[in-house]
């Protein structure tokens, strides 16, 4: 028995319980979050959490691993526990009521910045319905890379998503733009296009409200319970904020603007033709990787 409790105390010991306890609360990737939040108490690599699980778990990271498992197997966000996520390889900060960056709309920041990668001069780049920046911050990152420094205007209508927001483009960015019109990140807050009066812009990034109101209360409890309704019912359909922001896009663009908007797997046919019906050109679906329509692009 005494040899069974010391086993259970190791740092390996320790993460068999709670990817067991995971796996019965039906969380899927259970393995896989253990060992994150394993190597984010002990601030460990990959490889230096594999030789240290052997070794005797500290008190305080027992104490505190538990309690973090206890709260991941109700399917609260692992991103809300730790605080952050991974996205285009950059650590952006997560909080509740603030939507958790997905790996899918990778695509849309990875797809943007190649369409402009030409373009040696400072792009004004709007990111609407930015929730935590990852969009407009990581396309202005990326840039920074080929030596641009765009003006990004990050906006959203929640001010805890701003908040957020802002907090990331300090952290991974120097300190906000001047204004608008100069190279670096700006927030504002904005209900869609309402505070953006007298501005045009060079690039349009959104990943807006898409799901459909009924379908919004099937989804993973992860989905929703957690994360905010606001940032995800797209209304009746699914496509009120496609057809307000395709309406009115065009007074906020100049010529030859670059757009990319976020759907779901089966919308691409529905805003496809909205695009077509205001005049937009070159207009085309990117697929995420399981082969499912994830972003619409098309040219002003």
């Amino acid at each position: 028995m005494a040899e069974d409790r010391k086993k259970d105390s190791t740092i390996g010991g320790l993460m068999r319980t709670g990817r067991n306890i995971l796996q019965e609360a039906g969380i899927e990737n259970a393995s896989g979050e253990v060992r994150d939040i394993m190597m984010h108490l002990l601030g460990a690599s990959p490889a230096k959490l594999f030789v240290m699980e052997t070794e005797t778990a500290p008190d305080k990271i027992e104490e505190i691993f538990s309690s973090i498992i206890e709260k991941r197997s109700t399917h609260y966000p692992i991103q809300y526990i730790l605080g952050s996520t991974c996205f285009m390889g950059y650590d952006f900060l997560c909080r509740e009521n603030v939507l958790i960056p997905r790996f899918d709309t990778e695509n849309l920041v990875a797809a943007a910045v190649n369409a402009v990668k030409a373009e040696n001069r400072p792009l004004r780049v709007l990111d609407m319905c930015t929730g935590s920046g990852c969009i407009g911050i990581s396309f202005f990152l990326e840039r920074q890379k080929l030596g641009v420094d765009d003006c990004v205007t990050l906006t959203d209508i929640s001010q805890d998503a701003l908040n957020l927001a802002r907090e990331n483009a300090r952290k991974l960015t120097r300190e906000p733009a001047i204004d608008e019109k100069s190279p670096g990140i700006t927030i504002k807050r904005s209900n869609l296009f309402e505070e953006l009066e007298g501005n045009m812009y060079d690039v349009f990034l959104t990943n807006p409200p898409y799901i459909p109101t009924d379908v919004c209360d099937t989804l993973m409890k992860d989905v929703k319970d957690y994360e905010p309704r606001l940032a995800l019912d797209g209304e009746a359909d699914g496509f009120a904020f496609y057809r307000r922001i395709i309406d009115d896009m065009g007074g906020y663009l100049n010529e030859g603007a670059h757009i990319f908007m976020e759907i779901g797997y089966d919308q691409y046919p529905a805003v496809r033709d909205m695009l077509e019906a205001h005049g937009y050109n070159d207009i085309d679906v990117i697929r995420d990787l399981n082969g499912l329509d994830r972003v619409v692009s098309c040219v002003k």
